[in-house]
């Protein structure tokens, strides 16, 4: 059984900030110093925990510059392999962290992706969303004149008979003038459509 305080930093996320680091920081050696001063993980978890890695990754041959499209470091892949041609282990090793770094990059690719996609349904659904708001709009604006029209027409005798409308606005005589106004039970449910 194993004594003393758990690990502050999984081994996970040491390779991690080592990938960061180095995707940074492309064919620049590394140190546990270094490291320390870019990423606040004390030196002394690199040495101990970290330094084949360190080791393996300052042994790979990085190319002069790095790509221009993805800026990314490369192997060079004829010094690897004539380095390591007798040793399939070795050449293994060498190529182990881009096979990590190429992993990574593609889960986060794919991730953006499938929300670049769904930024792009979202946007296509509210804008159909904004278009029925509108069209709903304007057939509420022309219920509402359409409604008005006959509320009106309804107080002349002669629409009554020749359209056959029922009064739609009437005013109570019995009540203080504040007080009138149309006694249609539309007017009361739907009070929103007649509010300007």
């Amino acid at each position: 059984m194993k004594k003393g305080a758990p690990p502050k930093y999984t081994d996970k996320q040491l390779r991690d900030s080592l990938l960061e680091f180095i995707t940074k920081n492309p064919g620049k050696k590394i140190n546990p110093s270094i490291l320390e001063r870019e990423t606040g993980i004390n030196r002394f978890i690199w040495t101990r925990r970290m330094s084949e890695q360190i080791a393996k990754l300052n042994q790979t041959d990085l190319p002069e510059s790095t790509t221009i499209e993805t800026g990314l470091p490369l192997p060079n892949i004829v010094k690897l392999v004539e380095n390591h041609w007798n040793n399939k282990t070795g050449l293994i090793n060498a190529l182990s962290h881009f096979n990590e770094m190429l992993n990574a990059l593609y889960q986060k690719a794919k991730a953006h992706d499938s929300i670049q996609k769904q930024s792009q349904d979202l946007a296509s659904n509210l804008s159909l969303k904004e278009e029925q708001i509108k069209r709903l709009e304007n057939e509420i604006k022309l219920l509402k004149k359409q409604y008005l029209e006959i509320a009106v027409k309804s107080t002349y005798k002669s629409f009554q008979e020749e359209e056959g409308l029922e009064k739609v606005i009437s005013i109570t005589k019995n009540k203080r003038t504040e007080a009138r106004a149309l006694n249609t039970d539309i007017v009361k449910m739907y009070p929103e459509l007649f509010n300007d």
